[in-house]
């Protein structure tokens, strides 16, 4: 192909693609990739460019979004879609380029090598439930009057503690895990994990990272290495992991993944606990109109969360009441509460409340400013100037001019005042002396969870986003300020949030700030502020701005930044700028660029440098860098280098724990190849034992056990019946089987799948009964049956399920036992037997007893049963009960259940549903209303459902309400909003 040609071929591709798309205007393309989660950051210009050819889209989200998206508009427009190997134009269109330029350096990552493992934390059995106040943030309970047992009340055990104490009993053994509880505000999670550590055996340590971060000290800990039989207690886990935990998250995640991972440095827990909402966001898996955290934050929760419900159940609070007798804090909760909030009352929520409420108008503007701070920032504690700022925009003109002079000290004395024992609404933390700020104050959390409720409507005052601008310190806080601002189409307020963010060095805020101003076709502010973002250390944005720089032949001015960029440090300057040198004959000065570059931790870029230096011919360097980048890529290219039969079968292993499986892959297939059965066994083992332990870690935190995954039947081969397992199958494991077979003979391939059966794969257990089955045609049906028998004996759940689920099929057994052993499968956590009792008590007429298993399984993230139940009744025409039973889903499928309801229902039950919805602050709800409303013809609540949407932090129906009525606005505010947004009170902004 000519030199140019591919990417003159890729340009074409998508210029046709965008016109069979109807040729959306670029504005509208980049305003759409801003909507992705995580966001699509793109410039009109550069659109323009791809378009016409004079550059090609270097990232692959960037592209995948381009084309799938205009593909999917083609479709619906009744033309086709994107060539089936569109990709591959891409990536030569990229390689060309790559070439012509002499190589760039990929996206940025993070790694840091372990170095020495100090040990961290106190010994668990020298801590005193006296301690568990402080800095382990167990809640204080209530004070009475009478003699009490202890500091802690009597606990009494729930559902959520088995499953928590089967983890910290595993780690006790000797594996590393990890648990977090999610649950609402004072539900008990972190007095259940003070209960559960108890428990660990002698010479276990917990620690609490706090300094000078959450997030920091464990970073820092993990960086440095942390020693085995340690607990790490994560309250509250989103300060650690996801957006609010700043800049250190992404090295958190990764660096728990790792130390969990690695069983030469274990064995260590992890105990976290969060609210639903964190929990969702965190888990949530990426996708458009959704937030989510990283993929890596994912993967680290997959398998770990353990439900916490609100409320006791029936047998607990039997339970608390035999417990009662001997603690009167437990009695007096039972006597004054009447929907189970036992927890909640011994927190001494009621009495924070009503002190909440009869605040006096000072005080309660500096706690709804501590409210606001925290629920539209991530901002937990807060300083003396911030709360003083903030809170004048949230009293009226009578009581500010009421304000004595000692105004926000009273404020502040009446908002720490203890009731009945429990902490205040806010808690002073007294600044430490290496401590560059002043004291800072903590909302409650019980407060905030009131906050989130009771203020999800309310759009803050000027007042308060000039405090976030002018007084948080910590560059994330005010960038995720800045979004609440801009979700709340408070524009204006969000560029300045956005400035001030970046000032302090917060790339991620630049991109936001350069997608407002080119929204705006604002191209000098937008190339200002790209070029700050690029001095700031973003290598995205610098490749960006090189590459339109080059494309205009403006060569002294790419230099001139890279060379002010590699100046202040930054490793994809550094590089570009060695390579440049490289290119001029300056090999000295080059050097000195790539020993800075040899310095950085970024994979990507060390990967870039190991490519130069191979290509020069420096294998040892390129080695090292390689090593040093230790990423799964890096420890695949490493193998690829290596020499000599240890050394590359050394280098396989490693690849392969750190997950790049081919290098392995293939010295086993090399060595089944050239007869070296042995060997090829050897290899497949090690293979199975590292898939085999990441299996049973994923299994062994979920609550309930799915056999609904796979797409075989596991009773295909022991009864007609139909019954899918869930999938256990590797490359490893089958060609191992295989191996075995063909040198041993079955018996030694039987023994393989029987050894990794018992362990709990499913995929070996099919195949082991599959062979079964010919034995049971040749009426050796006995070993078959056997097995199912003795495992039923040890109470696997395949097993029971097996048992129950055949029981149900067969009319000779009589419906007691049936339902005997569907709810012993239940008990064994398998959630197919709970969703059947729940069909089976539908049927007989029995809803109560439907709606509990439904509930039961939803509190432990098995929902499939509760939407079933839910559906199934709303197709029968029981309106009422349908959404009754989604009301009182688990506060974690909650809102999820009512806004699915309501997407699929239409008229008057829609809207009675989606009222009660905003009724209840629930966040989602205005906008869907106001788009009903509008359908309608009911204008003028629909326009007030659409700005309740936008100060709850969905703007969409309010802009969509705008574009649909501009063109009939005499008065322009219409046109006002959409070019200029909103002020903070909610009137057209002027011009900015």
């Amino acid at each position: 192909m000519e030199q140019g040609a591919a990417v003159r071929v890729f340009a074409a591709m998508l210029k046709a693609l965008y016109e069979r798309a109807g040729a959306p205007t670029l504005s509208a393309l980049v305003r759409q990739g801003r909507l992705q989660q995580p966001p699509v950051v793109l410039s009109t210009s550069s659109l323009s460019n791809w378009l016409a050819g004079r550059s090609v889209p270097s990232r692959q989200p960037v592209v995948q979004f381009l084309v799938v998206g205009l593909a999917r508009q083609a479709r619906q427009a009744g033309r086709a879609g994107a060539p089936a190997g569109w990709a591959r134009l891409w990536e030569a269109a990229v390689e060309e380029r790559r070439q012509r330029r002499g190589g760039r350096p990929g996206r940025r990552g993070a790694g840091t090598p372990e170095e020495q493992v100090p040990v961290r934390g106190r010994f668990v059995a020298e801590l005193r439930d006296e301690e568990a106040f402080g800095e382990w943030e167990v809640h204080r309970p209530v004070d009475v009057t009478a003699a009490v047992p202890g500091v802690l009340p009597l606990y009494v055990r729930r559902a959520h503690d088995e499953v928590l104490r089967s983890v910290v009993g595993q780690a006790g053994g000797g594996a590393s895990r990890m648990v977090v509880l999610v649950g609402e505000s004072s539900s008990g999670k972190a007095r259940a994990c003070w209960e559960a550590v108890a428990e660990l055996p002698a010479g276990w340590r917990l620690w609490h990272p706090l300094d000078p971060s959450p997030a920091q000290a464990l970073a820092n800990a993990l960086a440095e290495g942390i020693a085995g039989h340690t607990a790490i207690w994560l309250n509250e886990l989103q300060w650690y992991v996801g957006e609010q935990a700043g800049a250190c998250a992404g090295q958190v995640a990764v660096g728990l993944r790792a130390l969990l991972q690695d069983s030469t440095r274990g064995p260590v827990l992890v105990l976290g606990t969060v609210w639903p909402e964190f929990w969702n966001v965190l888990t949530a898996p990426a996708g458009p109109g959704r937030s989510s955290g990283d993929a890596q934050t994912r993967a680290l929760l997959e398998g770990t969360g353990v439900y916490v419900p609100t409320a006791f159940e029936a047998q607990e609070l039997q339970d608390a009441r035999t417990v009662g007798g001997h603690d009167v804090r437990l009695a007096d909760a039972l006597a004054h509460t009447v929907d189970g909030r036992i927890a909640q009352y011994l927190a001494g929520a009621p009495a924070l409340l009503e002190r909440y409420r009869m605040a006096p108008p000072a005080a309660r503007a500096v706690i709804r400013a501590a409210m606001d701070a925290n629920r539209l920032g991530g901002a937990a504690l807060v300083g003396r100037d911030f709360l003083q700022a903030a809170a004048e925009g949230y009293l009226g003109d009578d009581d500010y001019d009421a304000l004595g002079e000692q105004w926000l000290e009273e404020a502040l004395a009446y908002t720490q005042q203890p009731s009945k024992g429990v902490r205040g609404l806010l808690s002073r933390v007294r600044a430490r002396q290496s401590s560059d700020g002043g004291d800072r104050w903590r909302l409650s959390d019980y407060m905030d969870h009131i906050g989130r409720v009771e203020r999800r409507y309310a759009a803050p005052p000027a007042s308060f986003w000039r405090a976030a601008r002018e007084y948080l310190p910590e560059p994330h806080l005010v960038r995720a300020v800045g979004q609440a601002a801009e979700a709340r189409w408070r524009d204006a307020e969000a560029v300045g949030l956005y400035q001030r963010a970046l000032d302090l060095g917060d790339v991620k805020a630049g991109q936001e700030l350069v997608s407002l101003w080119q929204e705006r076709q604002r191209a000098e502010e937008a190339r200002r502020v790209q070029e700050q973002t690029a001095l700031a250390g973003d290598g995205e944005v610098l490749e960006e701005l090189l590459e339109q720089m080059l494309e205009q032949e403006h060569y002294q001015q790419a230099e001139q930044l890279v060379r002010e960029a590699a100046g202040r440090g930054h490793p994809t300057a550094q590089l570009h700028l060695a390579r440049a040198l490289v290119l001029d004959g300056k090999a000295e000065d080059a050097e000195r660029w790539y020993a800075e570059v040899a310095q950085c931790s970024d994979p990507d870029i060390l990967r870039a440098y190991a490519d130069d230096l191979r290509e020069r011919g420096d294998l040892d360097g390129a080695r090292a860098a390689l090593r040093a980048a230790g990423d799964r890529r890096a420890m695949g290219e490493l193998a690829a280098l290596a020499e000599g039969t240890v050394e590359v079968e050394q280098a396989a292993r490693e690849a392969f724990a750190a997950g790049e499986a081919t290098p392995l892959k293939t010295l086993a297939e090399q060595a089944e190849a050239e007869g070296r059965a042995a060997d090829a066994a050897r290899l497949y083992g090690d293979a199975i034992e590292v898939f085999e332990r990441r299996r049973r870690q994923r299994e062994e935190g979920m609550d309930f056990i799915n056999f609904e995954a796979g797409p075989r039947s596991l009773l295909d081969y022991v009864n007609p019946a139909v019954l899918p397992m869930p999938p256990g199958e590797t490359w490893a494991l089958r060609q191992l089987v295989a191996l075995l077979d063909a040198t041993q003979g079955a018996a030694a391939g039987d023994d393989a799948l029987g050894e990794v059966t018992r362990a709990g794969n499913a995929w070996a257990l099919e195949r082991l009964l599959r062979r079964l089955r010919r034995l049971r045609e040749r009426n050796q049906e006995q070993e078959a049956q056997a097995l199912l028998d003795r495992e039923v004996g040890q109470g696997t759940p395949w097993a029971l399920w097996v048992q129950a689920y055949r029981a149900v099929h067969d009319e000779q057994v009589t419906d007691d036992v049936r339902r005997t052993l569907l709810e012993r499968a239940a008990q064994a956590r398998v959630g197919q037997a709970v969703k059947l009792l729940m069909e089976r008590a539908e049927q007989a007429g029995r809803a109560g007893e439907a709606d509990q298993w439904a509930l039961h399984a939803a509190a432990r993230g098995y929902t499939t049963p509760l939407w079933e139940l839910v559906r199934s009744r709303e197709e029968g025409g029981q309106w009422e009960e349908a959404e009754q039973l989604a009301w009182r889903a688990p506060a974690g499928q909650r809102s999820w259940a009512l806004r699915r309801l309501a997407r699929e229902r239409t008229g008057e039950h829609a809207t009675a549903l989606l009222r009660h919805a905003c009724d209840e602050a629930l966040a989602w709800a205005p906008g869907l209303l106001a788009e009903r409303l509008e359908a309608a013809g009911e204008f003028a609540q629909a326009e007030q459902f659409a700005r309740t949407a936008a100060d709850a932090g969905d703007r969409q129906a309010l802009e969509e309400l705008a574009v649909q009525r501009k063109d009939d606005d005499p008065d322009r505010q219409w046109l006002a909003l959409l070019a200029n947004g909103l002020t903070a009170e909610g009137t057209p902004a002027a011009p900015w």
